[in-house]
């Protein structure tokens, strides 16, 4: 069963709310806001929902023209998933288990 709930926003103390969710496509908004209501509840973590949120948030940003500078220097041989923080890693890590 599915429920509908209706909320009000105000246009000045609620623009960043607003904005917000003017970015996100129809089909994405009671998704991302499902993922926020559960963050604040003491949801679980990070799911894999959220990853790929996140990955589509890059993909829709890159193919509109965003970018990311690099630095040019060579990278170093230090894999950067070592120089992750180790509890986000293991969060991740452990999201499809």
């Amino acid at each position: 069963m599915k429920v509908t709930v209706s909320f009000t926003l105000d246009d000045e103390r609620d623009h960043k709310i607003i904005r917000w969710l003017r970015s996100l496509s129809r089909g994405e908004r009671s998704a991302a806001i499902r993922v926020v209501l559960d963050a604040h509840l003491g949801g679980a973590g990070v799911t894999l929902g959220d990853v790929y949120q996140t990955v589509r948030e890059i993909d829709r940003k890159l193919r509109n023209g965003a970018f990311v500078a690099g630095t040019g220097a060579e990278p170093d041989d230090t894999d950067d998933f070592e120089r992750e923080n180790p509890d986000i890693m293991a969060t991740l890590i452990n999201l499809g288990k």
